[in-house]
């Protein structure tokens, strides 16, 4: 079994770049060890969803 990571957080920042006149969202994680990672930036707003698998 691979080790997991321990993600406690997906956060989705909405940006308005005033000067540059752009609009976008960045994505994080956020670590169980205060680790921040940004993952990508979007032009399109990002869909939060939650699926629940179970595996045999």
């Amino acid at each position: 079994m691979k080790k997991l990571k321990k993600i406690t957080e997906v956060r989705v920042e909405e940006v308005h770049e005033i000067e540059e006149k752009q609009h976008f969202y960045r994505v994080y994680f956020h670590y169980s060890n205060g680790k921040v990672e940004l993952i990508d930036e979007s032009s399109t707003k990002p869909l939060l969803a939650r699926y629940v698998s179970k595996l045999d």
